[in-house]
């Protein structure tokens, strides 16, 4: 098995003024944001449902929590904001709060994108809070190698934590479950000897299984069973994110703002249409001041998370 890692820890004085609780630039606000790739918002309402999706379940119904399904990818129908329902588009819009007519980013090349103009949402953090504690982790290597790269101003890294696991390429995305497990190893790291502000952890393998390149049987389908016992996985890392979060040793002190989401839908084995199960996607949110009126009747791009972000941890 050949694994490519790469991992960044930028440890200076400034780090070790972070403590647990208030004692951060927030007064105690922070920030996990859980991406799940390829999430298809029924096939999550049946995993959760059928007993698959604890962790998500709990979450969504606690008092400070809330699932949508009002939540929507694809930019807007006939307008320039208008784009395909495929990961590129899809995850440089959720880490940077704009439409593909702002990011320039079409497909999976990534050719055109405009992050020094229209930056990942840690980039702006750091620029408000030199000092903030920025973490991600991702085992599909664009989102590093182009979003938070492509952000970086004269090469200058803004991420305290960068961990990049990538599935090998010879074994054609079969052992991305194998990867989502590191990538949950690295983010409790974080989590039990670190004092992050803000968080990303993603996750990859239930797009794979939608696209039946780990089980040919798989599809994006509440019916196929295969994918959600993939979505059943990932919510056992969930879990212990979750887990890790509660024990840090003044979390009753600390103000977490939890965002859970995904890129895009799917249909059989394939997405990046308009169909209503590639564009309508879903938020899991928890959080002491949530719009919950607003999102759960009210449709919201998936370019909304980041303004919720930066008002939660209070930047303008």
């Amino acid at each position: 098995m050949r694994l490519t890692v790469l991992l960044t820890l930028v440890l200076t004085s400034s780090l070790f003024a972070h403590g647990p609780g208030k004692e951060n630039d927030f007064a105690g606000r922070r920030v996990l944001f859980i991406g799940i790739d390829g999430c298809r918002a029924d096939a999550l309402v049946a995993a959760m449902e059928r007993g698959l999706a604890p962790q998500l379940k709990t979450l969504s119904e606690s008092e400070r929590g809330l699932l949508t399904r009002q939540f929507y990818a694809g930019g807007e129908k006939d307008t320039p904001t208008h784009q395909p329902t495929i990961s590129g588009p899809g995850w440089s819009s959720l880490l940077t709060g704009v439409w593909m007519d702002k990011h320039g980013v079409r497909d999976n090349r990534f050719i055109g994108g405009r992050f020094q103009s229209h930056a990942h949402f840690m980039r702006h953090i750091k620029e408000a809070k030199p000092t903030a504690f920025c973490a991600s982790f991702a085992d599909w290597p664009p989102i590093h190698d182009f979003i938070a790269d492509g952000s970086r101003v004269n090469s200058q890294e803004f991420l305290d934590v960068k961990f990049t696991c990538a599935p090998d390429a010879a074994r054609h995305f079969v052992d991305n479950p194998e990867k989502d497990i590191e990538i949950r190893d690295e983010a409790l790291k974080t989590l039990h000897t670190q004092n992050p502000d803000s968080m990303f952890v993603y996750f990859g393998q239930v797009d794979e299984f939608g696209h039946g390149a780990i089980d040919s049987r798989a599809s994006f389908s509440p019916d196929s069973t295969l994918y959600l016992n993939a979505i059943s996985h990932v919510d056992s890392h969930v879990g212990e994110l979750l887990r890790a979060m509660r024990a840090r040793p003044k979390f009753a002190e600390e103000d977490w703002l939890v965002l859970i989401t995904t890129d895009h839908g799917g249909k059989g084995n394939g997405h990046g249409g308009d169909s209503d199960n590639e564009r309508n996607i879903w938020l899991i949110a928890h959080g002491q001041k949530l719009p919950k009126d607003k999102l759960m009747k009210e449709p919201t791009p998936q370019t909304a998370l980041v303004p919720m972000i930066y008002e939660h941890l209070g930047i303008p």
